[in-house]
């Protein structure tokens, strides 16, 4: 099994899927909202898909959150 984290944008649209449900989100952190009230049965079966990836219940649980860095403050750390 694979426990290493994955890192995503949170402010990108999300979209959850859960057999015939499908939910539009506005971020990831809502996506995994949605999946977290679904019964343990649907999100087993459940993907959140964010741009071309699309997620299972074994990377939903390994997603991190961590916005990605304005150019000008990677500049100013140089």
């Amino acid at each position: 099994m694979n426990d290493e984290l994955i890192y995503v944008e949170p402010c990108q649209e999300a979209v959850m899927l859960s057999g015939e449900l499908t939910v539009a989100c506005r971020s990831v952190p809502e996506a995994y909202l949605m999946w977290g009230q679904l019964a343990l049965e649907e999100k087993e079966r459940a993907v959140i898909q964010v741009g071309d990836d699309i997620y299972d219940m074994s990377a939903i649980r390994r997603l991190r959150y961590e916005p990605v860095a304005e150019p000008e403050l990677v500049a100013e750390a140089a």
